[in-house]
């Protein structure tokens, strides 16, 4: 009896010193959110020509960006993947983030101009997701 509690504590120890030190490393492995970028029908006339770059941005949920993927000359719906390779600080990344896009033809991500597509997704989003949607509804004025 004795020693089935010292297996017990010694496996319930290893448990959660490989939940505390593991988590994070595998949510960066696992980290995969997909789906498509759509633009709101009151905008389609005002999309961007050749050379426009939309930019899918995952946030912590402190609002830190901490995923980028850049997709150049969007055809819509666009189809988008961010992976860990799309990670830029996977240290703060969380169980769930949320997403944006950004349709423009500057190509620099926070600094917006007129002309600028944003949409969001209002809810926050497992680390591990597909087929989501994100609407480009938005006009930078």
């Amino acid at each position: 009896m004795r020693k089935r509690l010292i297996w017990t504590v010694v496996l319930a120890g290893a448990g959660f010193i490989a939940w505390r030190f593991g988590y994070p490393y595998a949510l960066k492995y696992f980290f995969r959110v997909s789906g498509t970028v759509g633009v709101a029908p009151q905008l389609l006339q005002g999309l961007p020509g050749a050379n426009s770059m939309l930019f899918v941005v995952a946030r912590n949920e402190s609002g830190v960006p901490v995923a980028v993927r850049k997709i150049i000359s969007p055809v819509f719906p666009a189809k988008f993947e961010l992976t860990s390779s799309n990670l830029i600080m996977p240290d703060l990344l969380t169980r769930r983030v949320y997403l944006d896009a950004i349709l423009n033809t500057h190509g620099q991500l926070g600094v917006p101009r007129r002309g600028d597509l944003k949409g969001a997704r209002q809810d926050r989003v497992s680390f591990f997701s597909k087929g989501l949607e994100i609407t480009l509804d938005t006009a930078q004025k």
